[in-house]
């Protein structure tokens, strides 16, 4: 007896439960509140900030790759006698290693076959994750967020313009310069950057310290101060900057 799968427009339905997603209500705790049971609490900070619109509730595996709003289906069986048989129907996924500009890496990536079209139309796959459509954001998932937050913020710091220059010296050769300033009523052009000017400093301050100072509480302080703060710091205490400067 020949079976047939019965015709439902069942990806329509889903596409359109995905597009028409909430952002995920969390509850509110404030102090003297019991804690709940079930509360977890993870053990560090995470990078990425939270997806708004939460974990998948109906198909989990769409959080560890780019489903675009696909789930599992289900339907009947019939066959010619009119019998119904209950099946179900997967998403299309595959496996492949797609390229990211911004991130300059392969990553390797479970997808669906619908995905890796639009992947193609966007032209590529940071475009395909960074696009601000309101229904590309509630497609993505956890894993798509994320991929988003890391592409979004190598653009940024591609944007920035460099934290130094590169100049010739007399005898040709090249060094990069992080900061022109004055320095003990002369000019200067540093040769490092400010982590290498905090531990020049380091010993003078600690020489001038009552106690013991530890590296890490002489540098939480300056952590925000710019390079000119740290070196009028300098200029007051007379650190010997030779071999920092051209």
């Amino acid at each position: 007896m020949i079976m047939m799968d019965s015709v439902r427009a069942c990806n329509a339905r889903a596409y359109k439960s995905v597009v028409n997603r909430q952002l995920k209500q969390k509850p509110e705790y404030k102090v003297g509140d019991v804690r709940p049971n079930r509360l977890w609490v993870p053990k560090e900070v995470s990078k990425y900030p939270e997806y708004p619109y939460g974990e998948a509730r109906i198909f989990k595996r769409a959080d560890r790759g780019l489903y675009g709003g696909q789930v599992i289906t289900f339907g009947n069986k019939i066959s010619e006698m009119r019998n119904h048989n209950r099946r179900t129907w997967l998403p299309n996924v595959v496996v492949k290693t797609l390229w990211s500009a911004a991130l300059n890496r392969m990553i390797k990536m479970r997808l669906t076959a619908r995905v890796l079209r639009t992947i193609t139309k966007e032209g590529g796959l940071d475009n395909y994750v960074t696009k601000d459509k309101a229904a590309r954001v509630k497609e993505l998932g956890i894993f798509g967020w994320h991929l988003r937050y890391d592409v979004l913020r190598a653009r940024e710091a591609a944007a920035r313009p460099p934290a130094y220059e590169v100049v010739k010296k007399d005898d040709g050769s090249e060094v990069k310069v992080f900061y022109r300033g004055e320095y003990l009523g002369a000019p200067i052009q540093l040769t490092v950057g400010k982590r290498k000017l905090l531990e020049k400093l380091y010993p003078a301050v600690k020489l001038n310290t009552v106690g013991e100072l530890k590296f890490g509480q002489f540098n939480v302080p300056r952590a925000t101060k710019s390079v000119e703060e740290i070196l009028n710091e300098c200029e007051a205490l007379k650190v010997d900057l030779s071999g920092c400067t051209v």
